[in-house]
């Protein structure tokens, strides 16, 4: 228990401490609330916040956006990863449309759709499109990482399709599997929240950011980033707590 609380201390605690002190120094130091402001004032506009109840309308919707857009992903990716795993043709049409969806900025992503659909959709859409070549890509090298030879045995004894997939197929994908999610789950919310912002959704929690930055309220400003921040954090800890619950 001791040595849990240490741990808890020395990677938790105390680089927390330290970052906080050194933004409190930073704000002191510039002395213009416009341009950083301090920690106090950040709290006091996130409580503003927890007191209305446009922050948990934003909240909720903004979240169903980004939960649609992984999963549409997620599908989406293991989908085209079988196909193509399984079929030279799809793997040549698609993968150079993959290619250019990773190497493509979110924010060119935002604006060129932004014409064609609406916030909600577009919101996402942007998630679906961050999520998906992740997925693709690392089930792909899941797929061609299976040790031939095991599966050449377990021809030769011949597994039932369960529990060829069980015994092989599943713990060498899961390998490749666990880190995409979780990498997919805070890049499909970053980028979801960026569409809200350019794109100014309605009832979203990019609408408070532009609201606020618009407004000239950096401390509100801050105190939606950490609102932010703690949502990412939240997210991918469920992702992974629901990817420990696929071990029981």
């Amino acid at each position: 228990m001791k040595n849990k609380l240490k741990n808890i201390a020395l990677k938790v605690i105390l680089p927390l401490l330290f970052w906080l002190g050194i933004w409190e120094i930073s704000a002191l130091i510039i002395g213009n609330e416009f341009l950083l402001p301090n920690i106090q004032s950040t709290v006091l506009s996130l409580i503003k916040l927890l007191c209305s109840a446009g922050f948990y309308t934003a909240i909720l919707l903004s979240s169903a956006r980004v939960i649609t857009g992984l999963l549409l992903g997620f599908l989406a990716g293991i989908a085209l990863a079988l196909l193509c795993s399984r079929f030279a043709l799809f793997r040549s049409l698609f993968t150079p449309i993959l290619r250019i969806i990773k190497s493509t900025p979110v924010a060119s992503f935002i604006v060129v759709l932004w014409v064609m659909m609406s916030g909600d959709a577009l919101s996402v859409f942007i998630g679906f499109l961050m999520v998906m070549p992740i997925i693709y890509q690392n089930l792909t090298d899941g797929l061609s990482a299976i040790d031939k030879q095991l599966s050449e045995v377990s021809d030769v004894f011949e597994f039932s399709k369960k529990k060829r997939f069980m015994l092989l197929t599943y713990p060498t994908l899961k390998k490749y599997l666990v880190p995409a999610v979780i990498t997919a789950s805070g890049l499909g919310w970053k980028a979801e929240i960026a569409a809200e912002i350019i794109a100014y959704t309605k009832h979203s929690i990019g609408q408070g950011i532009n609201d606020a930055k618009y407004n000239m309220d950096t401390p509100t400003v801050f105190a939606w980033t950490a609102v932010i921040i703690l949502l990412s954090i939240a997210l991918e800890s469920g992702a992974r707590y629901l990817l420990r619950r696929t071990d029981k």
